[in-house]
């Protein structure tokens, strides 16, 4: 996989980004998460994705008080590590260590680790859709969030949307507006 994942990546900087794609939408509350798309058919589309979320990204407006961060970067040809935390004034309130990485099998997986939670274990999101200028992994036997959806805007940032279950039972969303960090 290390070896052909490069070439699939590559090949997607022309294949995703159409100018007039829609939005990944989420599920209505009840709903099934989504189809499920071989990995083969989205691979050679998510590799452009990756690499334009590559660097620093925050969103400033969506938890009051607290700046949202990713932080991501290539690792190798194969590997792509991030990082997500929340700041309120100096202080990080959380934290957590992304990856995008295919495997031996050829499925791309969004992994997510907080050192708190699962004993420290990774939980691993399916890529099961890429269309467009989104991307989609999910779980449907973690408990939330159970999909985690990525699109790119005309203006370059991103929306980032966990969602699954929340404690009532109920359909819980949280949506993020990414916007670059300057250098």
């Amino acid at each position: 996989m290390k070896q052909t994942l490069p070439y699939l990546l590559c090949a997607a900087l022309f294949a995703c980004g159409s100018p007039d794609a829609e939005p990944v939408a989420e599920p209505e509350a009840g709903s099934s998460i989504g189809p499920t798309v071989p990995a083969d058919s989205n691979a050679h589309r998510l590799g452009g994705l990756i690499l334009k979320l590559m660097g620093d990204w925050t969103d400033a407006t969506t938890e009051p008080g607290a700046i949202v961060h990713e932080r991501w970067s290539r690792t190798d040809d194969a590997f792509y590590s991030g990082l997500g935390f929340v700041m309120v004034d100096k202080d990080t309130v959380f934290i957590e260590h992304l990856h995008l990485a295919g495997d031996s099998s050829g499925r791309i997986a969004y992994n997510v680790r907080v050192p708190s939670q699962n004993e420290g274990d990774a939980v691993s999101f399916a890529l099961t859709l890429c269309a467009g200028d989104s991307m989609v992994f999910e779980n449907p036997a973690h408990d939330f969030p159970q999909r985690i959806a990525y699109a790119l805007q005309a203006d370059g940032d991103w929306i980032a949307r966990v969602s699954g279950p929340g404690k009532d039972g109920k359909l819980r969303v949280l949506r993020y507006r990414f916007k670059r960090v300057k250098p």
